[in-house]
């Protein structure tokens, strides 16, 4: 008796933890559907900190070891892709920047919404500098890292059609 209860717990216990990992598939589509940006900022936020670190190769002698963020790019891309309420997804590939560090890449969506397609990007940052700005006083505290970070997500119109 005692045993068949055990049983009985662990599998209603299973039930309902995979069925509180299903919802966070809703969450995201629930927060485009209100407009509710600021959270889906927090989920964008948290895919990109999933997926921060890029590939490293070995570049030859003098350049030394190289990390090239494009399969974590097209990563986060995808995952956008999979969703129902994202109807396209795109990245600046071939896009011209200027070469500085640290470098960026910007990820262009179309979400359906109640009030019709919001194109939103975010701007993702390649690396970090290792600075801390504390009034305009910028010490260098902490090693650069080779990292994936989120900055910020704005509106632009025509992004993807621009492509």
């Amino acid at each position: 008796m005692e045993r068949t209860l055990k049983i009985i717990l662990i599998l209603v216990f299973s039930v309902v933890l995979q069925q509180s990992f299903c919802q966070n598939e809703n969450k995201f589509c629930k927060a485009v559907d209100n407009s509710n940006f600021c959270k889906i900022e927090r989920i964008v936020s948290k895919v990109i900190s999933k997926n921060k670190t890029g590939q490293t190769y070995f570049n030859g002698e003098g350049s030394g070891y190289q990390v090239n963020f494009t399969a974590s790019l097209d990563s986060i891309t995808n995952w956008l892709k999979t969703k129902d309420c994202v109807e396209d997804a795109c990245r600046d590939k071939n896009q011209l920047k200027s070469a500085i560090y640290p470098g960026w890449s910007i990820i262009s969506v179309k979400f359906r919404t109640k009030k019709g397609i919001i194109e939103k990007c975010i701007l993702i940052q390649e690396g970090t500098t290792g600075q801390l700005n504390v009034l305009g006083w910028r010490p260098k505290l902490f090693k650069s890292e080779q990292v994936l970070v989120y900055k910020k997500m704005f509106n632009c119109k025509n992004f993807i059609e621009k492509k």
